[in-house]
């Protein structure tokens, strides 16, 4: 069953200035075609300003498309049904500095509606299941990075969502931290069944997390298609090292 279904998308921001002094329509994304499958982890590369993030964005409904159609389980991402079965983590994500870990999710716990009884066990659950119990009343601003990005993926799953997005996840943590993260989303896919997009542009990110993966640049699709299938194809290519030297 696809969870999501993105057909013909194109988004534009404005005009760009071109060489002579034109300007030309700039497109976030041209022409995206995507299925993701439930129950997945599936991987979105490419550079930064590829239309990653626009997305994403466009997924949530936080921003609407041009052309084209985006369907979130089956239902039309423009009529803002589905945006409580959504959690999103970016490698950005912030909470005010005096804020506790117990505060952030008390407080999305209000926001997506939860009553007192299961906000206060939900709050419980996460701040376990995450390794939070210990440091619930510490302020953000102590808080170690790994610290930070275990709280943001609590918030991110405070609803139960069933499709969770990740906006590089593991942007500017040192290795261990990345690690640890990369373990977390695996668990989240394999103990809660939540389907998983994830940008990155990190290869070796991508191989080691997902199952399919979409190469995206300049907004359109260059290539979809397993991991796996990618990995057997460029297996027998060589790596050469060339020094240059002054004459």
């Amino acid at each position: 069953m696809a969870i999501i279904e993105v057909a013909n998308v194109s988004k534009q921001f404005g005009k760009r200035r071109e060489k002579g002094g034109n300007k030309e329509k700039f497109y976030a994304l041209k022409d995206v075609s995507l299925k993701i499958e439930e129950g997945e982890i599936f991987g979105i590369l490419g550079p930064n300003g590829a239309g990653k993030t626009t997305l994403l964005n466009i997924v949530m409904g936080i921003v609407y498309h041009d052309v084209g159609s985006v369907k979130v389980f089956s239902g039309d991402v423009k009529r803002g049904e589905v945006v409580r079965s959504i959690g999103y983590v970016s490698g950005e994500e912030r909470f005010h500095w005096a804020l506790t870990p117990f505060d952030v999710l008390t407080f999305g716990g209000l926001l997506y509606g939860l009553g007192g009884k299961e906000r206060k066990e939900r709050t419980a659950e996460l701040l376990r299941v995450f390794g939070l119990e210990g440091v619930a009343s510490s302020k953000f601003d102590v808080l170690s990075t790994g610290e930070k990005m275990r709280l943001a993926f609590a918030y991110a799953l405070i609803n139960k969502p069933k499709l969770l997005l990740l906006d590089e996840p593991t942007l500017g943590l040192d290795p261990d931290t990345a690690i640890k993260v990369r373990k977390e989303i695996r668990r989240i896919n394999r103990e809660l069944g939540t389907t998983i997009v994830l940008t990155s542009h990190y290869m070796r990110e991508v191989e080691q997390l997902c199952g399919r993966v979409a190469f995206i640049n300049k907004g359109r699709i260059m290539h979809v298609g397993k991991v796996s299938d990618i990995r057997k194809k460029h297996q027998n290519l060589e790596t050469y090292f060339v020094e240059m030297t002054k004459a």
